[in-house]
């Protein structure tokens, strides 16, 4: 039975890792135009309802991917893995006029098992950035006539991170780990421009490949308090693109393409730091604060300056417990509130961003530690003003937490 659980995940992860790699339906987000979009804060396991933060909780019950650290908690015998769904529903607004839209697909798929009594490896695939924008109604005058032209710019995409991470026990006390990752992905855009009788289509495909080394340690200073260290390195994305172009002028059709080498796209220095602890037998705290230096990578985009991020994450979970027969004995309850300053300021306004968040974990066997784990935001992005457009989004993810027993010998079959 096992073998055909571990044979079907497999398939799944291909067939996942293919659509992930594809998507075009990860974010509606207008603010995913800049840059190379929007940041995926999205991942395995229940961190989703604790308004993201996790960086001090350990992998011994399911995946936790915010600390390679965390890994080094995989109980032996032990095999975790995690599916993960997502669907969004954004309201944005501007000068008094408001527009819904929908996105949905894969959040995360990740995998976690024990190399010895004290180490553990951590293999995951998330979106790492998230690119959806249409863009409407672009008019302007070209330059030294009076005459006008009208666009269209529509674009999707973004990069995906492939993670392996290994965390290790240095003492009772204290688990240290490091991760590798490898940034991919397609951002394609549309342009359409409509001069008179006379149209130009422009599509460009632009690839980036880079990677990234992640270190990270979790310190339990008491059975009641732990706390946790990540730090992410800079990083550098090169990129290169496929330009095509079909023009309509008098009737006439030309087309053409070229490839182009793009400017590398930096990534800054990450640093974060985190707090779990219990505040009763019942209930359990989390507390994360990072800072993203994004002044230090020196790069503008061409309607905003990049500037340091400043994030912050708090989460509850409340375990009943009593007798573990009764199934809602056993289902967590959380709740979280999550900010986030921005890494792009446009004529002086900060694109902020906070959202409050609640989740359950439904147990999915009574002898595993496998959860079903629902997790509900409602957050705002952005701000009314002259240039700005305000985002209010509900944000729905299910994770499917599966736990595996291996090579331990069943008493009956």
């Amino acid at each position: 039975m096992m073998n055909k659980i571990n044979y079907s995940f497999l398939i799944l992860l291909f067939y996942t890792t293919i659509s992930m790699s594809q998507s075009n339906e990860l974010s509606v987000s207008p603010y995913s135009y800049y840059g190379l979009g929007l940041t995926n804060k999205l991942g395995p396991g229940k961190t989703n309802a604790l308004g993201k933060a996790g960086i001090a909780l350990s992998s011994t019950e399911e995946i936790n991917n915010l600390n390679p650290a965390s890994f080094a908690a995989v109980p032996l015998n032990n095999f975790f893995y995690d599916v993960g769904l997502r669907y969004q529903q954004s309201y944005l607004t501007k000068s008094g006029e408001t527009e819904d839209k929908s996105s949905g697909n894969f959040s995360s798929l990740a995998i976690a098992l024990p190399l010895s009594e004290k180490s553990g490896l951590g293999i995951s695939l998330l979106p790492y950035t998230n690119v959806g924008y249409s863009i409407y109604g672009i008019e302007a005058e070209i330059e030294g006539t009076e005459r006008k032209f009208y666009s269209t710019i529509e674009g999707y995409g973004g990069l995906n991170d492939f993670k392996v991470s290994f965390g290790t026990t240095l003492s009772d006390k204290l688990r240290i780990g490091a991760s590798g990752s490898l940034l991919f992905g397609t951002i394609t855009e549309n342009e359409r421009s409509i001069i008179e009788t006379n149209a130009t289509v422009v599509r460009e495909k632009s690839n980036y490949v880079g990677g990234r080394i992640g270190l990270g340690l979790q310190y339990d200073w008491s059975e009641k308090l732990t706390g946790g260290l990540v730090i992410n390195s800079p990083s550098e994305l090169f990129g290169g693109q496929v330009q095509a172009y079909s023009q309509v002028y008098e009737g006439q059709t030309l087309e053409g393409s070229h490839d182009l080498e793009l400017q590398s796209f930096y990534l800054p220095l990450e640093i974060g730091i985190g707090i779990e602890t219990s505040l009763s037998r019942k209930m359990t705290a989390y507390l994360d604060y990072k800072r993203n230096f994004w002044t230090q990578t020196d790069q503008s985009d061409n309607l905003g300056d990049y500037v340091d991020q400043n994030l912050l994450g708090v989460g509850l979970e409340f375990s009943p417990g009593g007798n573990p027969l009764k199934y809602f004995n056993r289902v967590k309850y959380r709740g979280g509130f999550e900010y986030d300053s921005g890494n792009l300021e446009i004529d002086n306004e900060k694109v902020q961003n906070v959202a409050f968040s609640l989740g359950l974990g439904f147990p999915i066997n009574s002898r595993r530690k496998s959860m079903l784990n629902l997790h509900y935001s409602y957050g705002k992005e952005g701000q009314l003003s002259t240039i700005m457009i305000q985002e209010n989004y509900h944000l729905l993810s299910l994770n499917i937490s599966l736990q595996d027993i291996w090579f331990v010998k069943r008493k009956f079959d």
